[in-house]
């Protein structure tokens, strides 16, 4: 039996990586939840049973994107610098790509995957920590605890999780007044700083908080850090 639309996208040149390419494309632009094959085949000018020739269905496809996405990451490659120089470096990588593609990134965060990309993202990171000669099982809970804090940092700046600096002025007057009615002077003297909120400034306070309580950790000097953006 001929599947109809299947000849199309082969007279097209239509490749999996092309079909990823606009699949990136179409959820950069209407976001994730949006998205779906019949849409990518009309953005492609395909049947959609085309696609099935280069992915076997949308989760599939999905997978891509995030592989995609992070094999496109620029770890850096400098052995010469110091761990906390290269931590520094890698965090700037991810970060940067998550913010080339806001709407697509979250893929990578929220997809597991076993691909190449993925395990060179891993060697990255655990190659920051070499100097500090740590054995494998507390690399792994530092790795882990990197982890943690990059994804939670970025999907908050995405507009993916809670971010208490993110209120509008209506919500802000509110708080305000819910606070000073609680009389509780810890929550009072948060609240004009609970009100304001930088992304590149908490970015920056967390990754050298991290950096300074591993540099405590392994007993060895903390550098201070770049100057606060």
């Amino acid at each position: 039996m001929t599947v109809r639309g299947t000849g199309r996208g082969r007279r097209l040149g239509l490749t999996r990586q092309k079909v990823i390419a606009a699949a990136v494309t179409l959820i950069d632009r209407d976001g994730a939840d949006a998205f779906s094959l019949r849409k990518l085949a009309v953005e492609l000018d395909v049947e959609n049973m085309s696609l099935y020739n280069h992915v076997p269905n949308k989760d599939a496809l999905l997978d891509g994107v995030a592989e995609t996405l992070l094999a496109e990451v620029e770890f850096p490659q400098n052995d010469t610098d110091g761990w906390q120089d290269r931590i520094r470096a890698h965090a700037a990588a991810f970060r940067t790509q998550a913010k080339r593609h806001p709407k697509a990134f979250p893929l990578v965060l929220t997809r597991p995957t076993c691909s190449p990309a993925a395990l060179r993202a891993l060697r990255s990171t655990l190659a920051t920590l070499t100097d500090l000669r740590l054995t494998p099982e507390e690399g792994v809970h530092v790795l882990r605890s990197y982890t943690a804090f990059m994804i939670g940092s970025i999907m908050r700046e995405l507009g993916h999780a809670i971010y208490l600096g993110s209120l509008d002025d209506q919500q802000l007057r509110q708080q305000g007044r819910d606070i000073a009615a609680t009389g509780d002077p810890v929550l009072i003297a948060a609240a004009p700083h609970l009100a304001a909120g930088d992304h590149d400034t908490e970015f920056h306070y967390g990754l050298e908080l991290l950096i300074a309580g591993l540099a405590a950790r392994a007993g060895v000097p903390y550098d201070g850090g770049p100057a606060r953006p």
